[in-house]
């Protein structure tokens, strides 16, 4: 076998080189063109799962909003924001504080108040009455022993519990509820005759009852 000039090697060498070069370049271009969409796809997700994650985590930090009613004993009465698992007293704080006329006597202050329930600090004037959360309507009430000096001994259709309301002659568990839902929406009973607007009690029912109410 005939050597190689040193021309032929030479022209080899240079292919060779060519070759290289070529496949070096081809390999290049190849992994520029990529798509690496897919690649970007997944990150996106993932980050947005992150962030979703996150945003729930706040939520469950941040407490939930109630809304409670309270009147009575306080300096301003009406509605009140609390955070959810708030006690009385932090509904008494949001509503300003006590009057000069309260009596915390039978109030439990460490109450977890619910959304929705109205709250009736008591004043020197109930200082024999019970204060209980009414479980059907959510409200705090005044319930009477009996009658005590310095009270009629009538059912006051501002704080009567529905067992209360339907102890009057005539008043059934229907407009029993009608009157707390009317109170609910409209506020307290100014006088014993606004309880001609509940619907069901129309003025024969009221002069059946009218000597049994009274408003305070």
């Amino acid at each position: 076998m005939e050597m190689l000039s040193t021309k032929q090697k030479t022209v080899i060498i240079i292919a060779g080189v060519i070759v290289v070069g070529i496949f070096i370049y081809y390999m290049t271009t190849k992994a520029n063109n990529y798509d690496y969409s897919a690649i970007n796809e997944i990150a996106e997700s993932e980050t947005k799962e992150e962030e979703n994650d996150k945003n729930e985590e706040k939520e469950e930090e941040t407490p939930k909003e109630i809304i409670i009613h309270i009147t009575g004993a306080v300096e301003n009465e009406g509605i009140v924001r609390l955070k959810e698992g708030s006690r009385i007293i932090d509904a008494i704080e949001a509503a300003g504080g006590l009057t000069s006329e309260v009596n915390l006597k039978k109030v439990n202050l460490a109450y977890t108040v619910q959304d929705g329930q109205k709250i009736y600090i008591p004043k020197t004037s109930d200082i024999d009455a019970e204060i209980g959360i009414d479980a059907k309507t959510g409200e705090a009430v005044i319930v009477y022993n009996g009658t005590e000096e310095g009270t009629t001994g009538k059912i006051n259709i501002n704080t009567a519990t529905l067992n209360e309301l339907l102890s009057l002659s005539g008043v059934g568990e229907s407009t029993a509820e009608k009157i707390i839902e009317y109170r609910k929406e409209n506020g307290r009973f100014k006088t014993i005759e606004e309880i001609k607007n509940v619907s069901g009690i129309g003025n024969l029912k009221y002069e059946s009852i009218k000597d049994y109410i009274c408003v305070q």
